[in-house]
Formats: C-alpha cells, structure tokens, sequence
C-alpha cells in the first residue's frame, strides 16, 4: 500500500512540473483587454519590438509571486514604448477577476482574461500552455525565443534575461512628446491611486494636458494658479499622464 501511495504521489508531483511553450513561432491573435484596448500581437511585432507574454491566473500561488517582478522589469525596460511590449494572458478569469488582479497589483501594461480570448489563445489550438505562470519573449520575426522564463527570483533576473536579446533599459516616455517621465520635485500629483478626482499642484501650471497611454488627449485645461483638482470620475480604470510646464508625471485611476 506504502508503494502504491508513494506512486500516486509521484504521478501528482510530475502534473506540477512546470512546462514551456512547445511551439517555436509565434500564433496570431487579436484580443481586447480589461481596459477595452485592443491587442494585436503582429502589429506590435511589426513595428519592430519583441513582446513578453505572461501567460497566468489569479488564483496561481507562483504568478502571484512573479508578477511584482514581472511588473518592476516592465518599468525598468520603458513601460512599453521601446524594444519590448508587455502584455499577461489568462487562460480562465472573468474581465471582472482580472480588473481586480489588476487594481491589486497595479498593472499597466495590457490584461486579457480568459472570457475576452485568453482560454483560446493559452489553448491547444494555439499556444498549448500548460505550466502557469509560464513567460515567453517573442522576437520581431515572429521566433518565439524564450519559452519559459523561470525560475524568477527578483527582477534582475527578467532584466538580464531581456537584455541578451539586446533590449535595453529605458525611462518611460510621455507618449506625446517621447521625453522622460519626470519625477519633478516642482510638480506633485495626488492621491496615486485616483478614483473620484486627483489634484495637482505645482508653480505656474498653465497648460495642463491628460493623454492616455496610447498617447491620446484626453483633456485639456488652462490654468492661472497652482492647483488643478481634476475630476477622474468618468475615468476608465487605468494609467493616465498628465504634462505641464514641460513635466509629465503618471498617475492610475481605480474605482
């Protein structure tokens, strides 16, 4: 009985192993993620930039543990404005669970659950995952050139990783004028999070601008003092930017 036991427990321990993407070229698709953006893998192959998929759900103990990494190494690589585009794939979630997963852990780059394309596209007829988390990177020529990063102990290694595929690291750009992100000690900007309204101040605003991260205006104000409160009510959850004076800083809005 010991044996049979210890055979069962063996069979168990091998369903766990953890398994890379079995193909070598990367599948097509086009999805819509939580925000309403939609994503369309060649098209931002394309345009010349590899794109790092994570492939999890929000109930897996490991993607819990990788995404702050995952999330750190998407700063630290340019927010996807440069060599590489982020995006996480769930092969089950709701829209709702994984707009959750993302106002818990502040993701910024695009979420697509399993109800809006992710149980497809993680599925045997396209990118057969089985292991979760499971990170592939994907070269502009569509080569699927990492099929499993992992183990992840801290953001250097993702980092690193990246960077043997000559992705450097980069600031995050104001999509509308391609300069840095300022962290301006000048202009403040709060509370970051926002839900209802955040209020920035700073000297001389005059012309403040919010885009979005595709770089779209979503306002415009001109102002005479040193406060702005801008109402975020009928905001989109989701990461906005905000320039005056030549600063842009970035905020996110969670209701």
């Amino acid at each position: 009985m010991r044996r049979i036991l210890l055979f069962v427990m063996a069979i168990g321990m091998g369903l766990g192993v953890k398994a890379q993407c079995p193909l070598n070229t990367a599948v097509d698709f086009t999805a819509t993620d939580c925000h309403g953006t939609e994503v369309h893998l060649f098209d931002i192959l394309d345009s010349g930039q590899y794109v790092l998929i994570d492939f999890f759900y929000t109930t897996c103990y490991y993607c819990q543990q990788s995404t702050p990494k995952i999330k750190d190494s998407y700063t630290s690589l340019g927010c996807n404005m440069h060599d590489v585009y982020y995006m996480e794939i769930s092969d089950r979630d709701s829209d709702a669970a994984c707009q959750t997963w993302v106002n818990n852990y502040g993701i910024e780059y695009p979420t697509i659950s399993g109800a809006a394309g992710g149980s497809t596209i993680c599925g045997s007829t396209m990118y057969r995952i089985s292991g979760f988390p499971t990170i592939i990177l994907i070269a502009p020529d569509r080569s699927i050139v990492i099929k499993d990063l992992w183990p992840i102990d801290d953001v250097q290694t993702i980092i690193t990783a990246l960077e043997n595929y000559d992705i450097q690291q980069h600031d995050c750009d104001d999509p509308s004028t391609g300069l840095a992100i300022s962290e301006s000690i000048n202009m403040t900007l709060f509370p970051n999070p926002a839900s209802e309204s955040v209020i920035l101040k700073g000297e001389n605003l005059g012309m403040v601008s919010v885009y979005n991260v595709l770089g779209q205006k979503m306002e415009e104000f001109v102002t005479e003092g040193s406060e702005l409160i801008l109402n975020t009510s009928g905001y989109e959850n989701g990461v906005y930017l905000v320039k005056a004076e030549e600063k842009t800083l970035r905020f996110v809005v969670k209701h």
